[in-house]
């Protein structure tokens, strides 16, 4: 299948050339961040990814632990389309798919607690405030018109087995909340990780891991800077 308005990107790092929209919404390092930043447990782990976009995560997490399985959802068609056309160009059709869906609609297509790891980089900025992005794939990818946080969670909560792990990118500005929308899903902030773009910056985002049914302790890696 040709994909006209598509460009090629290439990812040595993890062996990976992928395609995303030449207009429209394009990943960006935040996702290659999450994709560093999930860890899986030894053995076979069953992962869902909330919102693949073009399938840049999940197809990281594909290419750095060889027994996970991997289901990705993506509502926007022609992104679920990229996700599809990235995973039979990288060879990963064995271990990875991915489904056009809405994760609000989770419980009419999965059973409860059906994976041991969910990872999503959601979109976070709020669509009353600010301007927004004037192409329309863009806006839905980046902006909570189609989803909020708290409905991202509540999903995951229900699909994550007990002890399982969440792990999501999202604003520093927004940590406070992030932190008490997660722990109202009972998924425990465990791990967190700031990310700077310099060392004299302010964090602009953070890495955090939570755990379905886990206790309050959690540790604070070293920072991230980007230059």
């Amino acid at each position: 299948m040709e994909y006209q308005s598509a460009s090629k990107t290439l990812l040595k790092e993890f062996g990976l050339e992928l395609l995303q929209p030449v207009n429209g919404y394009r990943f960006s390092v935040d996702s290659v961040l999450l994709g560093r930043f999930v860890r899986l447990r030894k053995g076979q782990s069953r992962v869902f990814e909330v919102g693949a976009g073009c399938g840049v995560v999940g197809l990281i997490l594909a290419r750095r632990f060889s027994s996970a399985s991997l289901e990705l959802m993506e509502i926007q068609e022609q992104l679920y389309n990229l996700c599809r056309e990235n995973i039979r160009l990288n060879r990963l059709s064995e271990r990875v798919r991915c489904i056009h869906g809405d994760v609000r609609k989770v419980r009419t297509i999965y059973p409860a607690e059906n994976f041991t790891d969910i990872v999503s980089n959601p979109p976070f900025r709020n669509p009353v405030s600010g301007r927004l992005c004037l192409d329309s794939q863009e806006a839905l990818a980046r902006h909570e018109i189609l989803v909020t946080l708290k409905e991202i969670l509540d999903a995951s909560s229900y699909l994550l087995a007990f002890g399982g792990r969440f792990s999501i990118i999202y604003p520093a500005e927004r940590c406070a909340e992030l932190m008490d929308e997660m722990c109202e899903a009972g998924l425990e902030p465990k791990r967190m990780q700031a990310v700077h773009p310099a060392p004299d910056k302010a964090a602009r985002m953070i890495l955090v891991e939570g755990i379905k049914g886990g206790g309050r302790e959690t540790r604070i890696e070293p920072p991230i800077f980007l230059k």
